[in-house]
């Protein structure tokens, strides 16, 4: 395009100055180059635009004449500065069109980015929306006045309106005061969980699970709240919780049974042993107090294993109560300063024993080897549960002094003297009870330092009577 111009301004075109047309390919290239390439295309249409002006000569006709034309030395006064003026306007040009179209590409990108981050906002926004309408919980959030503002699905459940009946607006007060006193403490920024006193509209009470935030938003504060009804858990947790205690308690029962009947039977062969040897005694009216005593302890000795031996079949998952008792007792056993160590099969069957009772067992025995680790240095304990023979085996070892009298350790109403806990000496008993009922064991193994308890189980698939 320069040529062609440059060419209709010598040839076609040599009494009139078309110098002006330079600035089309300057206008049409500069978005495509940078600040120097533009210069340099300024120099050279300013060049051209002064070297076939009108002005500059009166005789355009052949090839030595253009020549002299192209040479800076034949120009006539002035030509220079003209130059250098047009070089000037043409560079402007360039740089003006070249920083538009700059302008132009950032406002493209920014329009396109600005698309793409609305794009993915709905998109969001249309996932929370999902979340919230699918959510089993109920979701609400409230205004500065204890309002609903936004509500799902399961709080209109949870709250007991109707379908179609609006929530939106509604003020929480009646049903969940304990948001309206969150959402007007004196903290500005709060993130906890309540269990509280629920009320539904028709006035039927139940037990909330309330995690909330407070917020400040463009319209003053706010609370997001996510509501839990814990009723069901509850009667469940309350239900299981009483099994577990009666199962416990007729594993005392029976321990103490066994106990008791062991004690009835020598007292009755001493009684038997006496009345042989003194006749004259069986009218006595003390002798006959005796015997009746001794057959009341066998009766209820006898009634009390009837009762014990009245139980179902449990099965537990080993793994399970394992992972439930490394959340009951690691974190208080890191902050005693004591290391855990723990060493559990990933092919754990099922065994035979209450999952509660279990769970239970274990925990005792870590809590024993926490009091007997309380001087000890170091304090370490090792959990390991491995699969031996026929039977599952878990051991719990620690570092502390040992015990000095082991056959002493299953008896009850022992008081350990190298412990500072005011024991009833129970723990041990009933947990070696709450094994037998379900056909294990719970055994002290000798260690060179240290005590060491194995809990024995058996495996669902080798099921014997307990």
């Amino acid at each position: 395009m320069i040529a062609l111009i440059a060419f209709f301004d010598w040839w076609v075109l040599p009494q009139a100055s078309v110098g002006f047309l330079y600035l089309v390919p300057i206008l049409l290239s500069a978005a495509a180059l940078n600040n120097a390439q533009i210069l340099l295309l300024a120099i050279l249409c300013g060049y051209l635009r002064e070297t076939f002006d009108p002005l500059q000569h009166a005789d355009r006709a052949t090839g030595p004449q253009l020549m002299a034309a192209m040479n800076p030395a034949h120009w006539a006064a002035g030509s220079s500065g003209r130059m250098v003026v047009s070089i000037a306007a043409f560079s402007m040009t360039g740089f003006f069109v070249a920083e538009l179209n700059h302008r132009r590409r950032r406002l493209q990108e920014h329009l396109a980015e600005r698309d793409e981050q609305i794009r993915l906002r709905r998109e969001a926004e249309q996932q929370l929306q999902i979340l919230s309408d699918t959510s089993p919980l109920a979701i609400l959030t409230l205004d500065g006045k204890g309002r609903v503002v936004l509500a799902n699905e399961s709080a209109r459940q949870l709250l007991g309106f109707n379908p179609g009946e609006p929530l939106v607006g509604q003020c929480t007060e009646p049903y969940l005061p304990i948001l309206t006193r969150m959402l007007h403490s004196h903290a500005a920024s709060m993130r906890t969980n309540v269990e509280c006193r629920g009320q539904r509209r028709n006035g039927e009470v139940f037990l909330a699970h309330v995690w909330l935030s407070t917020f400040r938003g463009s319209q003053g504060p706010g609370l997001a709240a996510v509501v839990w009804d814990a009723s069901e858990n509850l009667r469940d947790r309350e239900g299981a919780g009483f099994d577990s205690m009666m199962a416990t308690s007729r594993v005392l029962i029976g321990a103490f049974s066994h106990e008791i009947r062991n004690l009835a039977s020598a007292a009755a062969s001493a009684y038997k042993a006496w009345a042989g040897g003194q006749p004259a005694s069986q009218g006595d009216e003390h002798y006959l107090a005796l015997g009746t005593l001794i057959r009341a302890l066998e009766k209820t000795a006898s009634s009390g294993l009837r009762a014990a031996a009245n139980r179902d079949r449990v099965v537990a998952d080993l793994g399970t109560v394992l992972d439930e008792t490394r959340i009951v007792i690691e974190s208080g056993l890191r902050e005693e300063g004591i290391e855990v160590d723990w060493h559990v099969s990933r092919d754990l069957p099922l065994v035979q024993c209450d999952h509660h009772s279990l769970l239970q067992v274990f925990v005792n025995l870590a809590r024993n080897s926490q009091q007997a680790m309380h001087h000890s240095s170091p304090r370490r304990l090792d959990i390991s549960a491995t699969l031996e023979s026929d039977l599952v085996v878990v051991r719990f070892r620690d570092t502390g002094p040992g015990v000095a009298h082991p056959e002493t350790l299953f008896r009850p109403f022992q008081h350990a003297p190298d412990t500072e806990s005011q024991s009833f000496g129970l723990g041990l008993f009933v947990s070696r009870a709450i094994l037998r009922s379900h056909g294990g064991s719970l055994r002290y193994e000798q260690q060179p330092s240290g005590s060491c308890f194995a809990v024995e189980l058996w495996p669902v698939e080798n099921q014997i009577e307990g």
